[in-house]
């Protein structure tokens, strides 16, 4: 992969920024505007966060492309880097923070070589609805999603500011509903006290309960689970409190029991909802004395455990229904810790996706390829996949994300295509949508290009009104004027900007139609000797044009990908492919 062009630690910048756990967290900074990287050539760098400031607060805007804005992994205190693809514009899009409206404004740069669009996720469980182009300004509010061609996708979000070092409690994720749940754990474990873990099947309620734990006085000591669905009703209470030898048919030896053997630590009540009802009183007891009196036994043992129970169930519903009683219910329910379903923190799908794939790697090293692709910009894995995984409901929340990566990680074992575990429901095509922003039956007269520019259009490239509709989207030549206006371009300046957004336009309209020149000729109602002259009229080049040299700098900056090349030139692939070709052959004779 070429060096970034940008490269700063994350914590160095956050200090320049005053991002540290002191200034920063002191200063209580609440729902600033920031970006998250959730699609990536590189997959190493999904879920990377805009460091703070770089969306100002005050509505200023600022450039997204290439070369800026920098991401940073802050979990990992990693170092920043801008977007860095040869394959995306220096200049892709314009964005800004309108605090009053509480909305993200985003305007493509006119002269942009990939085109900007809406990504919609849609209602969790539901596909992404539209992939819908971006052609002029566009306010859409916090937790929406937009695409850089098939290249980048990034989330706009509202969030606080956190500093690289926060402890994040093994907790993969930076949105608001993670960080406010490592809040309460940080709180609750320092009380000390019984506490209940609620959420759906699959959240990481055990990883929360071990947070409590590692994060309490009681570290040191010994954390032990239980699951009490396991348990069998007739052994629940040896298992717990232990026995005596002799104390029943098969007891052989004494026994200590999770409690005692938890002594000084913490004991985990996993769906403390299936606890059989008979062992419930003793265990209220020993919650309330902390005296464990084994089976067979007469007196009992002083133990020093805390409690932390742990339900997908709602508790409130058994002690009515008589499958758990009350008093302990209130015993273990004195602090509620809420773990939130996936659905509440989609933008972590990514990061998330990627973690376990990388724990996967570490035994099938062969799932290297799908990080090593990114070294010559060639993304492994589709921006359609993550666009999936993004819409999904995921009601098995982070398990079923686990399981559907390992057996995405099965399908991939070996470099070559990507294979899914189940068919994307949307391709990474629409995400390059040429031509529906370049169609001809999307460019009749609109209301919103008047006359005048239309003229002035027409006289800068010699086209017809209807063609210049059809060439250029009206979005385009409205947001064009609007960029010309607000930098004060003067006649011979937009003339030519407004010929190189053509020339771009008319390179795209190529690129979507395979380079069949009597297609696109078709397409803009025009002769294919007019097109001809057209393309040189705006500076499109030919393949023909280029040397060995020029060719290799293009493959070069590629990452050795001639299609990709091909782009760069802005000519065929197949025609540089043939030109190529002659060149070898001229060498070697």
């Amino acid at each position: 992969m070429r060096p970034p062009t940008h490269l700063d630690t994350a914590t160095n910048l956050a200090q320049e920024d005053g991002w540290s756990a002191g200034a920063r967290g002191q200063r209580g900074i609440k729902g600033a505007p920031r970006l998250r990287l959730l699609y990536h050539s590189d997959l190493s760098r999904l879920g990377a966060v805009s460091l703070p400031g770089v969306v100002p607060e005050s509505g200023a805007s600022i450039t997204v492309g290439r070369a800026e804005p920098s991401f940073a992994l802050v979990a990992k205190d990693a170092p920043a880097m801008p977007l860095d693809d040869p394959q995306v514009s220096r200049e892709q899009l314009r964005l800004r923070w309108l605090a009053a409206e509480q909305l993200y404004e985003v305007e493509p740069v006119a002269s942009a070589k990939r085109p900007l669009v809406r990504v919609d996720l849609g209602a969790p469980g539901r596909p992404p609805a539209a992939v819908t182009p971006i052609t002029g300004p566009t306010r859409l509010p916090p937790g929406a999603c937009i695409a850089i061609g098939d290249r980048v996708l990034l989330g706009l979000e509202l969030a606080d500011t956190r500093p690289p070092g926060a402890d994040r409690m093994g907790l993969v994720g930076e949105s608001e509903a993670v960080w406010t749940l490592r809040d309460e754990i940080r709180s609750v474990a320092r009380f000390g006290r019984p506490a209940l873990v609620n959420g759906p099947t699959g959240s990481g309620k055990e990883l929360v309960a071990r947070a409590l734990h590692t994060h309490s006085a009681r570290a040191a000591g010994p954390f032990v689970p239980v699951n009490c669905a396991a348990l069998p009703d007739k052994l629940a209470e040896s298992a717990l409190f232990g026995h005596k030898k002799g104390a029943f048919t098969g007891a052989d030896t004494e026994e200590r029991g999770l409690f005692r053997a938890a002594d000084g630590g913490t004991l985990f009540f996993d769906e403390l909802g299936e606890l059989p009802l008979s062992v419930q009183p003793k265990l209220l007891r020993v919650l309330q004395d902390g005296v464990v009196v084994p089976v067979g036994a007469h007196e009992g043992r002083q133990v020093d455990v805390r409690v932390i129970a742990a339900t997908h169930r709602d508790l409130e519903a058994q002690v009515r229904a008589g499958g758990l009683r009350e008093d302990l219910y209130h015993r273990v329910a004195g602090h509620v810790l809420r773990v939130p379903p996936l659905a509440d923190r989609r933008f972590d799908v990514p990061e998330l996706f990627v973690h376990v794939l990388a724990r996967l790697r570490a035994d099938h090293g062969s799932l290297g390829w799908l990080w090593a692709s990114a070294e010559q910009w060639r993304p492994a894995v589709p921006i359609a996949f993550l666009a999936e995984l993004l819409g999904r409901s995921f009601r098995g929340n982070v398990r079923e994300l686990q399981n559907l990566t390992e057996r995405t990680a099965r399908l991939n074992l070996q470099p070559g295509t990507f294979h899914t575990a189940d068919t994307p429901s949307v391709r990474s095509e629409t995400f390059t949508p040429v031509k529906q922003a370049r169609d001809p039956s999307d460019a009749p007269s609109d209301p919103r290009v008047p006359e005048a520019l239309l003229r002035v259009a027409g006289d800068a490239l010699g086209l017809a009104h209807k063609t210049v509709l059809k060439l250029l989207a009206p979005g385009v030549l409205v947001a064009f004027t609007s960029e010309a206006e607000k930098s004060g371009y003067d006649d011979a300046t937009r003339a030519a900007k407004l010929r190189a957004v053509a020339s771009d336009a008319l390179f795209a309209l190529l690129d979507a139609h395979d380079h069949n020149q009597s297609g696109v000729a078709a397409a803009l109602g025009t002769s294919r000797t007019t097109l001809l002259k057209l393309m040189d009229d705006l500076g499109l080049p030919r393949a023909s044009d280029f040397g060995l040299e020029e060719i290799a700098r293009a493959r070069a900056e590629a990452g050795d990908d001639l299609d990709a090349a091909a782009r760069l030139l802005r000519v065929s692939p197949n025609a540089l492919k043939r030109r190529l070709t002659l060149l070898n052959l001229k060498s070697r004779s």
